[in-house]
C-alpha cells in the first residue's frame, strides 16, 4: 500500500514474517520511530493544551503584554506557536500550499490588538495539529523525506528536522508564555516531564 498518499513516495510491504517494512524497490528493513520518540509528542500535546487552557480567561491587555527578547506580545507568540505547528504538519504530509513556507516559516510578530483568532480557538488548532503529529510520528519511518516549501523553492527535508523542529519550537515558545505569564504575576502551569509523569503516566505497575 501507498502510505499517506502525496507524503510518501515510496510502496510499504511485509518482510519475513509479516511484521517487516522496506521501500519498492529494495528490500532493506526500514524502522518506524520508536515508541519513546512517539511519547515525546503526547508530552508536547499534553503541554502545550495546558498551557493554552491556562491563558483563555486572560483579558486583552495581558495577551498584548510584550517580553523583551521574546517573539512578541503574549497573544502573538500563541498565535505563531499554533501556525508554526500547522506548517509543520503540511511539511510532513508533503503539502506545499496554503500558506508560508512549511521548513522556515515566514510569519513576524504583529500588533497585539491583530490577535486573531481568539485564544479558545487557537487551542482548538493546536490540538489538532499535535494530535497529527502523533499520528506522523506513529508512521514515519526513521530515514523518511519529504518534498517541502522551503523559501519559496520546493525543497527535499528529512521528516526527523520536522519532528525535532515542532519539538523545539513548542518547547521555545511555551517557555516564553510560561515567563510573561509569570511575570504578570499568574502561577503557570506546571508542564515539565515530571509533571505529566503524575499527572499522565500515572504511578509504576506494582
Amino acid at each position: 500500500m501507498v502510505l499517506w498518499g502525496p507524503m510518501w513516495s515510496w510502496v510499504v510491504r511485509a518482510g519475513p514474517g509479516g511484521k517487516g517494512r522496506s521501500r519498492d524497490p529494495g528490500d532493506g528493513y526500514i524502522s518506524r520511530m520508536d515508541a519513546g520518540f512517539v511519547a515525546l509528542f503526547r508530552h508536547h500535546a499534553w503541554a502545550s493544551d495546558r498551557l493554552f487552557a491556562a491563558c483563555e480567561g486572560l483579558p486583552a491587555d495581558h495577551l498584548e503584554f510584550v517580553v523583551q527578547g521574546t517573539f512578541g506580545g503574549l497573544g502573538a507568540t500563541l498565535r505563531h506557536l499554533v501556525e508554526a505547528e500547522e506548517r509543520y504538519v503540511r511539511g510532513l504530509r508533503g503539502e506545499t500550499a496554503p500558506g508560508p513556507d512549511a521548513a522556515g516559516g515566514i510569519d513576524r510578530p504583529v500588533p497585539p490588538e491583530a490577535l486573531a483568532p481568539s485564544v479558545r480557538v487557537l487551542r482548538r488548532r493546536a490540538a489538532s495539529s499535535a494530535a497529527a503529529l502523533i499520528e506522523l510520528a506513529e508512521a514515519t519511518t526513521s530515514d523518511a523525506v519529504v518534498t517541502a516549501t522551503h523559501q519559496g523553492q520546493p525543497a527535499v527535508v528529512r521528516a526527523i528536522t520536522f519532528f525535532t523542529q515542532a519539538l523545539d519550537h513548542g518547547c521555545e515558545h511555551r517557555t516564553q508564555v510560561r515567563h510573561s505569564l509569570t511575570i504578570l504575576g499568574y502561577d503557570p502551569p506546571d508542564i515539565d516531564g515530571w509533571a505529566y509523569d503524575e499527572e499522565v503516566l500515572g504511578p509504576l505497575p506494582g
